[in-house]
């Protein structure tokens, strides 16, 4: 149940289109290149040219339209179908995802449908 709350809904997700750094956890990390399709309080939906196992850990670099620093964000890989992948946020603290929530919502995005 990846991504559905316990009040039976999932927090919307919103489309995108930009780039961003993915570096993976697993010994030997590695950095690569993706590009974020669609994005939400919970996480984001990625291209990525190298496929990664589900489960796999990750660090998300950001540098999101509208803000000229990068955000850090830990992940996990939480789906997979070829080089589209699905994201889950792991924020560190409460404060965090509330701070990367007030940045979404400041943000003129069309729903995912």
């Amino acid at each position: 149940m990846t991504g559905i709350r316990e009040f039976g809904y999932r927090a919307p997700r919103f489309h995108a289109n930009f780039y961003f750094l993915l570096q993976t956890e697993e010994p030997g990390s590695r950095l690569m290149e993706a590009r974020c399709l669609d994005i939400g309080e919970e996480g984001m939906a990625a291209e990525i040219s190298e496929p990664l196992s589900v489960g796999t850990k990750v660090i998300m670099i950001l540098t999101l339209p509208g803000i000229s620093t990068s955000l850090r964000i830990a992940g996990r890989v939480c789906n997979r179908h070829d080089h589209e992948h699905g994201l889950a946020f792991v924020f560190a603290s409460q404060i965090e995802r509330r701070n990367f929530k007030e940045y979404l919502s400041t943000l003129h995005l069309l729903p995912r449908c």
